[in-house]
């Protein structure tokens, strides 16, 4: 019985020393912070442009951030057989600033129609990043469409 109970003692000891000597058990897990930036849903689409040539029509998309952040980017990447291309890539420079108020950024209209090869497959996702975020999310993704191959 006292070598049980000696056992035991023992046991409770080893466990409190190992758990009070590492500073890891005390160190609070760092969260994910969630994103701060998202977007309106992304919808997009196929058509044929003239004799052997297609275009990814993207429909306007609205991009919100958070409280008082700033665009640092966005990209609207095609995936097609694996591959990926990315059809826009907008960061703000001194001809293009980002925009100085509000918390939405919509792109302009000359960024929405992208050539593309008739016939095949593709996705197009947006990726976009705030000053309120380390990393880049994906913000909206396409289903799967495919580009007509000739003319009717």
């Amino acid at each position: 019985m006292k070598r049980t109970i000696l056992f035991v003692f023992a046991a409770a000891a080893v466990t409190c020393g190992v758990l009070f000597l590492r500073p890891s058990f005390f160190t609070p897990q760092r969260a994910q912070a969630a994103p701060q930036v998202y977007a309106s849903p992304v919808h997009a689409g196929c058509y044929i442009a003239g004799p052997s040539e297609c275009r990814i029509h993207v429909e306007p998309i609205t991009i919100y951030l958070g409280a008082g952040r700033k665009m640092v980017y966005f990209q609207l990447v095609s995936s097609s057989g694996g591959v990926q291309k990315v059809l826009y890539d907008w960061k703000p420079d001194a001809s293009n600033p980002a925009p100085s108020s509000g918390d939405t950024f919509s792109p302009s209209q000359v960024a929405q129609d992208f050539a593309v090869t008739c016939g095949s497959s593709y996705q197009v996702s947006l990726l976009g990043r705030d000053t309120g975020d380390a990393v880049a999310y994906s913000l909206g993704v396409t289903g799967q469409f495919t580009c007509p191959s000739s003319m009717p």
